[in-house]
């Protein structure tokens, strides 16, 4: 006997269903470019996304500046109320002396009118 007849070769019987890897009418170009257009379109996909992505932090960083600005001169006018606030506690401590010394000095001119008059009084006499 020979190689040839001692070598036998089993095939499976038809079942009737597809095999578990579909056969491919194309070549191998053709799904190497199928590829290339899936991944092409991912890619663009992806490419849109990223520029949506790139627009809205542009625009929260543009809402950031705008808010640093309102929060910056937020500060400057509480700083000026402040300092309006302090001058307006030395006015009114200001006001409060003033008045002490005011009744003071009627208190004072009453007493010397007194005084003038005990002492025009001892002239008279």
């Amino acid at each position: 006997m020979t190689d040839a007849d001692e070598t036998t070769v089993k095939i499976s019987a038809y079942s009737g269903k597809a095999g578990i890897v579909p056969q491919n009418n194309l070549t191998e170009e053709q799904n190497n470019a199928l590829e290339l257009v899936k991944k092409s379109a991912l890619l663009e996909e992806e490419k849109k996304k990223t520029i949506e992505h790139l627009k809205t932090i542009e625009q929260l960083q543009a809402s950031l500046k705008q808010e640093q600005a309102k929060t910056a001169e937020l500060a400057k006018k509480m700083a000026v109320l402040e300092a309006q606030a302090k001058e307006i506690s030395v006015l009114e401590a200001k006001a409060k002396k003033s008045d002490e010394l005011e009744s003071k000095v009627k208190g004072l001119t009453e007493a010397l009118g007194k005084i003038s008059a005990i002492a025009a009084a001892g002239k008279a006499a």
